[in-house]
Protein backbone atom coordinates (compact mmCIF):
# COMPACT_ATOMS: atom_id res chain seq x y z
CA UNK A 1 0.00 0.00 0.00
CA UNK A 2 1.46 3.08 -1.13
CA UNK A 3 0.99 6.81 0.42
CA UNK A 4 -1.88 8.06 -2.50
CA UNK A 5 -3.29 4.70 -1.54
CA UNK A 6 -3.45 5.91 2.14
CA UNK A 7 -4.54 9.38 1.07
CA UNK A 8 -7.26 8.11 -1.17
CA UNK A 9 -8.79 6.04 1.92
CA UNK A 10 -8.45 9.42 4.21
CA UNK A 11 -10.60 11.28 1.46
CA UNK A 12 -12.73 9.19 1.32
CA UNK A 13 -13.44 8.64 5.44
CA UNK A 14 -13.11 12.64 4.91
CA UNK A 15 -16.46 12.37 2.74
CA UNK A 16 -18.44 9.71 4.92
CA UNK A 17 -17.37 11.79 7.72
CA UNK A 18 -19.16 15.35 6.33
CA UNK A 19 -22.09 13.42 4.90
CA UNK A 20 -22.43 11.81 7.88
CA UNK A 21 -22.33 15.39 10.03
CA UNK A 22 -24.71 16.94 7.64
CA UNK A 23 -27.41 14.47 8.05
CA UNK A 24 -27.08 14.93 11.68
CA UNK A 25 -26.89 18.33 11.70
CA UNK A 26 -30.27 17.88 9.69
CA UNK A 27 -31.87 15.64 11.52
CA UNK A 28 -30.98 17.06 15.25
CA UNK A 29 -31.22 21.00 14.32
CA UNK A 30 -27.85 21.34 16.14
CA UNK A 31 -24.98 22.88 14.81
CA UNK A 32 -21.84 20.16 14.90
CA UNK A 33 -18.54 21.69 16.31
CA UNK A 34 -16.59 20.97 12.98
CA UNK A 35 -18.19 23.57 10.78
CA UNK A 36 -17.82 26.26 13.58
CA UNK A 37 -14.63 27.73 14.95
CA UNK A 38 -12.68 26.48 17.71
CA UNK A 39 -14.18 27.75 20.88
CA UNK A 40 -17.22 29.43 19.78
CA UNK A 41 -20.12 29.38 21.63
CA UNK A 42 -22.60 27.88 19.29
CA UNK A 43 -25.78 28.43 21.96
CA UNK A 44 -25.13 32.65 21.28
CA UNK A 45 -25.10 32.22 17.20
CA UNK A 46 -27.41 34.60 15.81
CA UNK A 47 -29.30 32.42 13.07
CA UNK A 48 -28.89 28.70 13.64
CA UNK A 49 -31.92 27.52 12.02
CA UNK A 50 -30.53 29.26 8.54
CA UNK A 51 -27.15 28.58 9.09
CA UNK A 52 -27.96 24.61 8.80
CA UNK A 53 -30.37 25.21 6.47
CA UNK A 54 -27.61 26.99 3.94
CA UNK A 55 -25.14 24.94 4.83
CA UNK A 56 -26.72 21.72 4.44
CA UNK A 57 -26.47 21.31 1.12
CA UNK A 58 -23.02 22.32 0.44
CA UNK A 59 -21.85 19.96 3.00
CA UNK A 60 -23.52 17.16 1.63
CA UNK A 61 -22.41 17.76 -1.70
CA UNK A 62 -19.01 18.21 -0.61
CA UNK A 63 -18.75 15.03 1.49
CA UNK A 64 -20.61 13.47 -1.63
CA UNK A 65 -17.96 14.32 -3.56
CA UNK A 66 -15.20 13.31 -1.65
CA UNK A 67 -15.97 10.34 -0.99
CA UNK A 68 -16.60 9.54 -4.88
CA UNK A 69 -13.33 11.33 -5.76
CA UNK A 70 -11.51 9.37 -2.64
CA UNK A 71 -12.78 6.06 -3.88
CA UNK A 72 -11.99 6.55 -7.77
CA UNK A 73 -8.34 6.85 -6.58
CA UNK A 74 -8.10 4.23 -4.44
CA UNK A 75 -9.76 2.05 -7.31
CA UNK A 76 -7.21 3.23 -9.43
CA UNK A 77 -9.71 3.72 -12.01
CA UNK A 78 -7.69 6.52 -14.02
CA UNK A 79 -4.09 5.20 -13.11
CA UNK A 80 -3.79 4.52 -16.72
CA UNK A 81 -4.39 8.31 -17.54
CA UNK A 82 -2.65 10.45 -15.52
CA UNK A 83 -3.97 13.73 -17.01
CA UNK A 84 -7.65 12.70 -15.70
CA UNK A 85 -6.57 11.15 -12.39
CA UNK A 86 -4.62 15.10 -11.74
CA UNK A 87 -7.82 17.01 -13.36
CA UNK A 88 -9.41 15.22 -10.39
CA UNK A 89 -7.15 16.18 -7.53
CA UNK A 90 -7.46 19.99 -8.80
CA UNK A 91 -11.45 19.32 -8.89
CA UNK A 92 -11.43 18.13 -5.62
CA UNK A 93 -9.34 20.53 -4.19
CA UNK A 94 -11.11 23.31 -5.96
CA UNK A 95 -14.01 22.12 -4.56
CA UNK A 96 -12.88 21.95 -1.09
CA UNK A 97 -11.72 25.50 -0.83
CA UNK A 98 -14.95 26.87 -2.13
CA UNK A 99 -16.61 25.17 0.70
CA UNK A 100 -14.70 26.61 3.09
CA UNK A 101 -15.44 30.02 2.11
CA UNK A 102 -18.91 29.07 1.40
CA UNK A 103 -18.47 28.27 5.09
CA UNK A 104 -17.11 31.34 6.51
CA UNK A 105 -19.30 33.54 4.70
CA UNK A 106 -22.27 31.21 6.13
CA UNK A 107 -20.52 31.79 9.79
CA UNK A 108 -20.23 35.66 9.37
CA UNK A 109 -23.70 36.00 8.12
CA UNK A 110 -25.89 33.38 10.48
CA UNK A 111 -23.44 32.93 13.62
CA UNK A 112 -22.26 36.30 14.05
CA UNK A 113 -24.68 38.33 12.01
CA UNK A 114 -22.27 40.42 10.08
CA UNK A 115 -23.50 40.91 6.54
Amino acid sequence: MDFGMILDLLIMACGVYMVYWAVQMKSSNKIPAMLVGKGFPVNRAKDPEGFIKFTFPFTFGTGIVLFSAGLIGALEIFVLIPWIDIGLRIVVMAIVMGYGAILMKAQRKYLVGLK
